[in-house]
Formats: structure tokens, sequence, C-alpha cells
């Protein structure tokens, strides 16, 4: 999973092996504590950094070296990503003509503002025949900015057989219809904007099935002086985002899981469709250059006198080429977490203390978005690519354990990495998440960065399935199958840690349940507990202890219970073959 146990063992002082069937777990945990030990207390090699002597000669503790040239390539990176696709995000110019109706714009006349965010409505034609050739808008909410005294929204404006939007400022004087946009109710429920005509979810799936979903610019979010401005849309940024033409986009199709990907029905089938194509030209852009900084970076470890052998960091590699591998590696989950931001299904979270683009998983799923933001990655703004990465380099600061670590691809029903060692573990939570399904989504853009880098890894278009253990309906036909599975597969897991583990050890294993599952009337019951249960005993281990530890927050997204109520770290022992 995420690495925290084989992380945490590490910080101990304890030589650490982390594996998982899921290619970007593993890589995460080869980030955390594979990579860091092997380059750990060396000075950054960019030239910047030799150049000030002081700086070179500092002491450079764990991984701080190497985070310095994750900031220093990151850098390089964004600035060659603005030259080659800068003119797909242009500056928003405030005009005397804006002024006329929007006095607030005064002070901003005359200067060009960087763009934070552009946001879109999502459009189906009407299902009404006098507007039949309308396109229009699916707009949850017009409001863009709810912050008492700033108060900003979109406003439509019909003009005979088509619309516009304009943008205005205070409280808008129909409170509710600003609130509500187009909708009319929960899930795919709108109207009309010309007509008053309801849009049902099925005439709206029919459109995206039949691929005549769009989207309309409803208004610019610029970089105001203290704090966001907000303007109508232009005919020049709504044709500079159409000019965006990606040379590739991923085909690979999301899983027809209806629990926690919910785009198929409108239409959006692979991963490629959920991006804007300018979106899909910066997501390539920034991944290439992946392979161009490694270049950079191994030139500049030369020259700062790391060893010039060429053994790739794969093969154990510390080098100038596998050190610029490394770097590689951060660079490319800078990108993931600019993926997070970078998709037509993250929304303008118009929140009380700040306005923001949200990034995509707030909750292990990937929700359908009716209107979108779509963030700059050259703002100085949320969402921008060096923002995202500073986060990374931020953590590896912190990484770099004095242990070794290693991080592994292997099925937990057959891996012998176990053998004679102190074992904890997280397996997979029963139905809870379908961890494969989701990981695609990161999944597809590091493998184009880093492909070379772990050919093994990324040997597969997509994330292994068939093997994961996890109780999912679709993949197995139906619930009892699917549980089934899961006790099966748990069991043969659980007997192989059973078979090697070190017997002067006991086995402790970590299982979040659903609160959801347990809060009955009869009392409490959760079939994935029962089940895991089964198969720990089925597999030779014997329950010495339980340890409840409350490791979720208690609420979820927008104060909903949150679905894992607690974890219990299950503590086993070999059963004695005689009981």
């Amino acid at each position: 999973g995420g690495g925290a146990l084989p992380l945490e063992a590490q910080r101990l002082g304890l030589e650490s092996y982390a594996s998982d069937l899921n290619p970007v777990a593993v890589l995460i945990n080869k980030a955390m504590i594979e990579i860091p030990p092997k380059f750990a207390g060396k000075p950054p090699v960019n030239p910047e950094a030799r150049k000030d002597k002081s700086l070179f000669a500092q002491e450079w503790k764990g991984a701080q070296g190497l985070a310095e040239d994750v900031r220093y390539y990151g850098k390089w990176m964004r600035g060659e990503a603005e030259k080659r696709i800068g003119t797909l995000y242009p500056k928003i110019e405030v005009t005397a003509e804006m002024v006329k109706s929007r006095p607030d714009l005064k002070p901003y006349v005359g200067r060009s503002l960087t763009v934070i965010a552009w946001l879109w409505a999502r459009t189906v034609k009407s299902p009404n025949p006098a507007f039949a050739n309308v396109d229009v808008p699916l707009a949850s909410t017009f409001m863009l900015s709810t912050k008492a005294g700033k108060e900003a929204y979109v406003e439509p404006v019909i003009e005979g057989s088509s619309y516009r939007f304009t943008v205005k400022v205070g409280k808008p004087k129909d409170a509710e219809a600003a609130k509500n946009g187009t909708k009319l109710a929960r899930g795919a429920n709108f109207q009309c904007l010309m007509s008053g005509t309801p849009l049902a979810g099925d005439h709206i799936k029919a459109e995206g099935k039949a691929g005549r979903m769009g989207a309309r610019l409803m208004a610019i979010v610029g970089e105001g002086d203290r704090g966001r401005v907000y303007l109508a849309p232009t005919l020049e940024h709504e044709e500079a985002a159409r000019k965006a033409s990606p040379e590739w986009k991923p085909e690979t199709p999301l899983a027809p899981d209806p629990r926690a990907l919910w785009t198929p029905p409108y239409g959006l089938t692979t991963f490629g469709d959920l991006f804007t194509p300018r979106q899909l030209v910066a997501l390539t852009t920034f991944s290439d250059l992946v392979g161009e900084a490694r270049e950079r970076i191994r030139r500049d470890a030369l020259a700062a006198g790391l060893p010039s052998d060429p053994k790739p960091l794969r093969d154990g590699g510390t080098g100038a080429t596998a050190y610029a591998e490394a770097v590689g590696v951060y660079l490319a989950f800078g990108i993931s977490r600019s993926a997070d931001f970078w998709s037509n299904l993250c929304i303008w979270a118009n929140q009380p203390k700040n306005e923001l683009v949200a990034h995509l998983f707030g909750r292990q799923a990937i929700p359908m978005a009716w209107d979108f933001a779509e963030a700059n990655p050259f703002s100085d703004s949320g969402g921008n690519f060096e923002k995202n990465l500073s986060y990374i380099a931020k953590g590896i600061d912190y990484l770099a354990g004095a242990a070794l670590g290693h991080a592994n691809q292997i099925d937990a029903a057959t891996n012998t990495v176990s053998s004679g060692r102190l074992v904890s573990t997280d397996p997979p939570y029963y139905d809870n998440i379908g961890y494969a399904d989701l990981s695609d989504y990161f999944y597809v853009w590091l493998r184009r960065a880093l492909r070379s880098i772990f050919p093994d890894l990324f040997a597969t278009l997509a994330v292994p399935k068939a093997e994961e253990l996890v109780a999912t309906p679709y993949r197995h036909g139906s619930k009892e199958k699917a549980e089934a599975f899961f006790l099966d597969g748990m069991t043969h897991a659980m007997h192989r840690l059973a078979e090697q583990t070190h017997p002067a050890f006991p086995v402790t294993i970590y299982y979040a349940f659903k609160q959801s599952e347990s809060d009955t009337e009869e009392g409490t019951a959760s079939t994935g507990w029962e089940t895991f249960l089964d198969a720990v005993i089925r597999a030779g281990f014997a329950v010495s202890g339980t340890w409840p530890m409350r490791t979720e927050r208690t609420q979820g997204l927008k104060g909903l219970t949150n679905a894992l109520a607690s974890s219990i770290i299950i503590v086993c022992r070999q059963r004695d073959t005689s009981a």
C-alpha cells in the first residue's frame, strides 16, 4: 500500500522489505525506503548548488541533497514546459470595456492577470424541440465565491436562441437560483437554461454516450493583488483551449464498477476521457520532460564527481546514471500529484475561507463532475506544477533512514520475502476500495515517464487486476463469488505468511472495517471482517490479541460519516499443529 509500515520500520533502524502486487504501490515504497538510503548524506549535483561553495560544502542530512535536486530540476521542467506550451495558457487582460459593468476591476485596467483556473460547464443538446440545436449547460452552481463581502457569481444572459455567461460581484438577487445553477436535484438532474425543460439522467447519459457532451467556458479566475479576481469568459480564452491538440492520450478503459467509477455511463469510458485536450498536452509534455531532465542530471552528476558507473537504479546502481533515474522518479511523482488536479473532474470549491481547484481523489472513487475547474500549471496558485512538486520534495527531506530498504512487486500468495523475518502487514479491506482500478489513473502517466527506468514494473498496459485480493462483485460475477475468491485468496496468502514468518515473533495484521457495515439493529456485523478472520484462522494462525486503534478521521467529505471506523491490529502466532 502507501508504505507506512516499512517506512516506520526503517525509521526504527530495521532493514525493511516491502512488497505489493500493485506497481504504483511498489514505486511509492521504492521512493520512500529503497532509493533515499542509496544517496543519503550526499550534496545536490545541480550547477546552482555547485556554484555556491558554502551550499555545496554544508552538511546534507539524509536525502536533503536529493530533495534539493528534485526542486531544481522540477523548476527547469516547469520553465521548459512553459516555453513549449505556454501559449495554450494565456493571461487575461482587464480592459476599460470590462470596467463599465464591473467598477471593482478599475485597479486592474490595462494589466494582464495570470489565470488560476478556467471554469467550464459540460453541455448537452436541449431536449426541447424549440432549442434542439442549443448546447445547454449542466451547471451544479453559478456561485464562484461565497466569502462574506466578496461574493461572486455567474449570470447567464439569454439572447434569442442563444446565451452567454457574464460574471457579477456582490450578493445575487436570487440567491437560491445562483446556488443551484441549472441543477434540479441530486445526481444527473438538470433543467434546460433556455426553456426550463427538465434534463433527465437518461437524456444526459444518451448524449454522453453519443459523443455529444461538450463544455462551455463559464468564468475565468485570475490572480489579483489580494485574492481571486473573477472575470467573464472571452472568445480568445475559449479558442486557446480549443487549439490544444494532444499527440497521445491513455486509452486504458475504466472498469465497469459503478460503486467507485461513475463516469462511464456518461460516455467518459477511458482514462484519456478524464482530461481536456489542453490537460492531455500538459501531462504528456511534463511526462516526456522527465527523460530530458534525466540526461541533464546525469551530466551534472558526473561534473559533481559521481562515478560514471552505467549500472541502472533497478540493478542497484549508485553512480551518475542511477542518481539521474532516482531524481526522475520523484519528478514523475510531481506529475502524478498534478494529474490529481489537472482533470476535467476537478471542481471549483467555493469554500467560505478559500476558493480553489479541488483535487479529484477526495475519496477512493472517481465521481462525475458537471462543471469543472481547469487549473493553470504555470500559475502561482494551487494546482500548479511547482507547488505540487514542492510537497514531494518536502517529503524527501525527511526520508533516508540509516537502514536499507527493499521494495518489490510480489504476489502475497507466492511471496518468499517474508521467510525468517518479522512480518507486519496491511492487507486489502475486503470490498472497501478498488485499488487496482483506481491506480490506473496514475499508472498510465507514471508508465509514460518511467517505463525505461523500471521496464519490469511497467511491463503491462494497466495495473494487474486478476490476482488482486479484493471482493469486487463485477469482476467475479456476484457478491457470493467475490466473497469466495477473497476468502480463498486471503487464506492462501496468510498460510504463506504463517509458514515463513520468524517463529520468535508475532505477526501483526492491520484491518480497517466499514462503519456503515458495523452499525446494525442486531449489533455489530461485518461481512468483510468475518471473512477476513475466517481466512486468518484457516491459514494456521492463532489470534493472541487484538488492538483497536482510531486511525481514521471520524468525518469524511462534506461532514459525512467516514467509511472506515477504526483499524484493528490482529496479533497472531503460528498455531501449534496439535491445537
